[in-house]
């Protein structure tokens, strides 16, 4: 296995395989090195070629050359190229295999009325139990009561099976199956200093991104720190109004909890209504620091942890 610039990324091994053409060992190939040299890159994206003097002449086997009697021994070893295209799209922060699933299990909240207009994000951590802040709802959707989801493809109704003003969460029931990001069910200290992944539509901004609206978007996160009762996180991340219910993932597609809102609108709601209670006692005293010096990336997420196993399917 080779890179772009000719030099070996692995040593050559000798043995006896039963593959008939260049395409079946490329992906031979792809699946012994799928969690190594080539995690995050598709088989499609090596090229095969039967010896070094085929290489340097850049010769590259057909897909459906046999190789029946090629490798013979390590001198003629087969070369398998990793383009530098390959490796530069192996970087993404988020593979593009996982935004296709997350886009299929996150959703918009709209109001029921000519405009649909959105009101807040929420995502399924099940296949059938979603969740959103709580505050993205208004009194009126009690218990029983349907919400509108505007999911990639189509419009769903759900039912309100719990709300906790406390903690700012909904949780939220379909009588189908659907797509759904699944837990992640590592301990909470184990996220502080990580990298995180935010998926997010900037719904506050719709007026100024007509060529991006309804388009959904994701933004690096960095983990600062966990509150003391684990229900809590406090990350840095660029976000917009209308993220509250954004789903908080590790790139691997598990789902961390959902983004409540910036430290400082926090900070300011609590100042003049007191509504959101006690929800964020144990981490008061840093919202109130950060708030003060003005970070506006500073954002406060409410743990998966805290409401996955309120309730059972």
């Amino acid at each position: 296995l080779v890179g772009e610039d000719g030099n070996a990324l692995t040593s050559a091994d000798a043995l006896s395989v039963d593959i008939e053409d260049a395409a079946a060992f490329r992906d031979a190939v792809k699946e012994k090195y799928k969690d190594s040299h080539l995690a995050g890159i598709a088989a499609s994206d090596l090229t095969v070629f039967a010896n070094r003097a085929a290489y340097d002449a850049k010769q590259a086997l057909e897909e459906d050359s046999p190789i029946g009697s090629f490798g013979g021994s390590k001198k003629d070893a087969l070369i398998v190229q990793v383009h530098q295209r390959a490796v530069e799209d192996s970087c993404y922060f988020i593979s593009p295999e996982v935004q296709e699933q997350v886009e299929k299990a996150v959703f918009v909240i709209v109001e029921e009325d000519e405009d649909f207009a959105g009101v807040g994000m929420g995502v399924f951590f099940s296949p059938t139990l979603a969740v959103t802040c709580d505050h993205n709802l208004t009194e009126e959707y009690t218990v029983g009561r349907s919400v509108l989801l505007a999911l990639k493809e189509e419009m769903v109704d759900v039912e309100v099976v719990t709300r906790n003003s406390e903690l700012d969460f909904t949780i939220l029931k379909v009588s189908s199956p659907r797509s759904f990001i699944p837990p992640w069910n590592g301990s909470p200290d184990q996220l502080r200093g990580r990298y995180l992944v935010l998926a997010s539509f900037r719904l506050g901004i719709d007026e100024y991104q007509a060529p991006y609206k309804g388009k959904l978007g994701f933004a690096p996160a960095a983990c600062i720190a966990i509150s003391a009762h684990r229900r809590y996180i406090v990350y840095s991340c660029p976000t917009y109004a209308g993220d509250s219910g954004a789903a908080l993932l590790i790139k691997d597609g598990y789902l961390v909890g959902i983004h409540l809102e910036t430290i400082n609108a926090l900070r300011e709601e609590l100042d003049r209504k007191k509504v959101i209670k006690d929800r964020l006692n144990d981490v008061e005293e840093s919202l109130d620091n950060i708030a003060r010096s003005g970070l506006a990336q500073g954002c406060s997420g409410l743990l998966v942890h805290g409401f996955k196993n309120v309730v059972s399917e």
